[in-house]
């Protein structure tokens, strides 16, 4: 049984993490699946947009931690003090954050530790009632890794963010939503219908639009006013020049809405 499910609906690649059984920890091979798909992803035209959702109760309950003290244990652990200073989780992050396509994480569970992280890679976060989030890295007696010590304190602020590590208390999504983890919470049976009709609307704007536009967004989280005034300036310059730009101001002109289909 594969790890990850992969299916395409209207220009959005849907992924589901397929280890309902594990909660979709990241054990088996859920992460490289994962990797592979948002690699495929990037590389096919058609798709506009990510969607990554979780089978049965959770999300992505973080590492896989039923393995701890088996020869399977032992050998993960070995390989990972074994790997450069990204390491899987490191390179994971950097996969998503840079896929160059709107990412959607359809929240529909439990969403803890690494998966925490994971899922704050994401570009927007739509909750099901039933969603709950936990740093949950103190109560295992580890520090914060998936990225989650560098996206938590920008969606949340410093001071909550080293409450919620200090603690691993868990936040459910009324809450999530009121400290900016999620965008939207919704009833669970409407996680998908919701989700998917907010896809399919990124996924008929203008594709390398949407990319320099997600560009844009991380590169000012790094970077100075003056720094970012000259990025957006560059990036105008291409985006003036483009068939996208030259289709868009047609339709204004003709009253009709923009059809990048054929983008």
């Amino acid at each position: 049984m594969t790890d990850c499910i992969v299916e395409r609906v209207d220009g959005v690649m849907v992924i589901r993490f397929n280890r309902a059984e594990k909660m979709n920890a990241m054990g088996g091979t859920l992460i490289p699946e994962l990797n592979e798909a948002i690699d495929e992803g990037r590389r096919d035209d058609r798709v506009r947009a990510f969607v990554v959702t979780g089978e049965g109760r959770a999300w992505c309950a973080g590492a896989d931690l039923s393995a701890m003290g088996s020869g399977e244990q032992d050998e993960n652990s070995q390989r990972y003090r074994a790997l450069d200073a990204l390491g899987d989780a490191g390179r994971t992050i950097q996969n998503i954050y840079r896929a160059d396509k709107p990412t959607i994480a359809a929240v529909n569970g439990v969403t803890v530790g690494g998966g925490f992280g994971l899922c704050g890679a994401f570009d927007i976060r739509i909750a099901s009632e039933e969603a709950r989030f936990s740093t949950m890295f103190i109560k295992r007696a580890l520090s914060p890794d998936f990225g989650l010590s560098w996206f938590l304190p920008r969606l949340v602020g410093n001071e909550r963010a080293a409450e919620l590590f200090y603690t691993g208390r868990m936040v459910q999504a009324d809450e999530a939503k009121e400290l900016g983890i999620v965008s939207k919470v919704v009833p669970a049976d409407k996680l998908m219908d919701e989700t998917m009709e907010f896809a399919r609307e990124v996924a008929k704007q203008p594709p390398s639009a949407l990319t320099f536009t997600r560009r844009a967004l991380q590169h000012q989280e790094l970077s100075t006013l003056d720094e970012h005034l000259a990025f957006e300036w560059a990036n105008q310059k291409q985006r003036l020049g483009s068939e996208e730009f030259k289709e868009g101001v047609a339709a204004f002109m003709e009253k009709r809405e923009p059809d990048y289909s054929r983008f």
